[in-house]
């Protein structure tokens, strides 16, 4: 007998017709064409031009002051090499598969945070909205260290070094001209605010013709860094009692490893040295060519690496700090390794004993790596913020260097109070206590968005259309279990009190440069903004920015006369593709 014959199927949607497609009524969306934004960004001349540039980005832009400034100082305070086993463990545990995650985003939809998530799941928006920011938050207090960092190279020319004697007062008193306290603004440091400026206009002028410019300068800024920090390790086991700084670097703490706080302080800077949650992986992502694409290879290389420089960091930083207390006879624990002041305190010390000639040389060296570090790791946070606001619909007639200028004139005048005589606090505000709780939240969203939103099929489809095969059955419980769980956890660890606000920071003595109520109810604003993002843009999907946007592209031929109100781009691909979805339902 015959078998009944089949019913016609469906007529199969045409791949470019796919672009940004919202949830299916009937399961998980289909996997947009990476090859047709591909295409367009090829045109405008916005990727990578090599998979070199591309590593290179990526390195420069984990690698920054945090391994110099905040590794070290974590890496003694919480048990030497016990905080090492725990940050290792966090890498492969967690930051492995974060970055693995974003970089598969950005590669797959081919844009940044916001309309990658956006176009993942209308309900994902927040999530997007909070990667921005997160980002926009760091940009601006970032360019103030970096500001920091060039007087300070600028005064490393002199002889003697300024600083030499008072370590401490230069910093507070000359450089950043600390105030009492947050509410103490009586001006602006000048100086500071000349090299913010400074720091603002190399960022702007690297990134005029986005990463086709930006892709150039990091062949010096990210491998120079690198020759920096090995000079600095051959010098510093040349100097006496370097040793005993590797010894106190390495020195296993066994009882920190039931100390929580060793295990929460890791994996804070883990997600603090990769990037996480603030969009700049997606966009590198989506910026790297298709025949070099891997994220599975990329996602795991350059995390390792990001590693092992925090790692090698500190034989540049600790042998430093085993000289300087041999010379002074002051104990290493007694040192300044807190925030700052390892870099711009303990570490100049040190510099300063060198004799006439090597203290200049070295300081030069020193502080060009910082200021190197700092400018790869601003280049790809504002690279992100740059990246949404292209995607704005309002900014669509913008050319790509005037969005770059009007980005980083916004950036500029955030970073203003940072250059007034209070600017040192709320660097710390923001560094410190910004955002570090939203990152976890962020992050474990847009991994459980993608996971369950979207669902098992579409990374499934995205892993063939990115590397021709499904993914990988363990990465997948990995993402859909695990990161999720650690993340709220993290954030948990974090709500009940990790650190607490500080009742002092101020070099005038005890009492000073804390931060009073109203700055501690700035921070929690600041640090659960992004996370309230995340929760409307699930609970009101409508209120994603392109709809909101669409009233910006009006008639299409006003010559003619016609009303014809065109929609914006986002909204007319969801509206076709709900129609076709429409089409083959019937």
């Amino acid at each position: 007998m015959d078998a009944a014959p089949s019913p016609p199927s469906a007529p199969a949607l045409p791949h470019s017709e796919l672009y940004e497609v919202p949830l299916s009524p009937r399961g998980p969306p289909l996997p947009p064409p990476a090859g047709a934004a591909e295409e367009e960004r090829q045109r405008e001349g916005e990727g990578f031009a090599n998979y070199a540039e591309f590593l290179l980005t990526s390195v420069g832009y984990c690698v920054g002051l945090g391994n110099v400034v905040v590794f070290p100082g974590r890496v003694y305070n919480y048990g030497g090499g016990t905080f090492l086993v725990c940050y290792f463990i966090w890498l492969f545990v967690l930051g492995v598969p974060l970055y693995a995650h974003d970089l598969k985003v950005g590669q797959f939809y081919r844009r940044g945070a916001y309309g990658s998530f956006l176009a993942m799941s209308p309900r994902l928006w927040g999530v997007g909205a909070g990667h921005v920011v997160i980002a926009v938050l760091m940009i601006a207090y970032f360019n103030t260290i970096i500001g920091w960092a060039l007087l300070y190279l600028y005064y490393s020319f002199s002889s003697p070094l300024p600083w030499a004697g008072n370590t401490r007062k230069f910093f507070y008193e000359d450089i950043v001209g600390a105030s009492t306290g947050l509410g103490d603004v009586h001006g602006m440091n000048w100086p500071v605010f000349g090299a913010n400026g400074a720091a603002w206009l190399v960022t702007c002028l690297v990134l005029i013709k986005g990463v086709q410019s930006g892709g150039k300068v990091v062949y010096v800024t990210v491998i120079l860094p690198y020759v920096c920090i090995v000079a600095l390790i051959v010098k510093g086991a040349m100097m006496p009692g370097g040793t005993d700084g590797i010894r106190a670097y390495l020195e296993v703490d066994v009882a920190k490893f039931a100390d929580y706080e060793t295990w929460a302080r890791s994996a804070t800077q883990i997600f603090y040295s990769m990037g996480v949650a603030m969009g700049a992986i997606v966009t590198f992502g989506s910026l790297q060519q298709k025949s070099n694409q891997n994220y599975h290879r990329d996602g795991a290389m350059i995390p390792i690496i990001n590693s092992l420089t925090s790692f090698l960091g500190g034989f540049a930083i600790f042998p430093m700090l085993g000289y300087l207390s041999q010379s002074t006879g002051t104990p290493i624990d007694e040192l300044d390794l807190s925030g700052f002041g390892i870099t711009f305190v303990a570490y100049t010390e040190a510099l300063a004993s060198f004799p006439q000639g090597a203290a200049q040389a070295f300081s030069v060296v020193f502080f060009l790596m910082i200021v190197t570090l700092g400018i790869d790791t601003q280049i790809g946070v504002t690279e992100s913020v740059i990246t949404f606001v292209k995607e704005l619909p309002v900014f669509k007639s913008w050319s790509g260097p005037w969005v770059t200028v009007f980005t980083c004139l916004v950036g500029f005048g955030l970073s203003l109070p940072c250059t007034t005589d209070a600017g040192y606090y709320y660097v710390t505000l923001l560094w410190d206590y910004g955002n570090f709780m939203s990152m976890f939240i962020v992050a474990g969203c847009s991994i459980l968005g993608s996971a369950y939103l979207a669902g098992i099929n579409w990374h499934h489809r995205a892993s063939q259309e990115l590397r021709g095969k499904g993914e990988n059955p363990l990465l997948l419980f990995w993402w859909r279990s695990v990161c999720p769980i650690l993340c709220f956890a993290l954030f948990g660890v974090a709500l009940v009190g990790l650190i607490p606000y500080p009742t002092s920071l101020g070099y005038f003595g005890p009492g000073t440069g804390g931060f009073p109520t109203w700055a501690q109810v700035v921070s929690g604003v600041l640090n659960f903004g992004p996370s309230l993002l995340v929760v409307i843009g699930v609970a009101l999907p409508g209120c994603a920015l392109p709809s909101a946007w669409s009233w910006c592209f009006k008639a299409s031929s006003r010559a003619s006369g016609s009303r014809e109100i065109q929609l914006s781009p986002l909204t007319s691909i969801r509206r076709k593709a709900s129609e076709q979805y429409g089409a083959l339902r019937e």
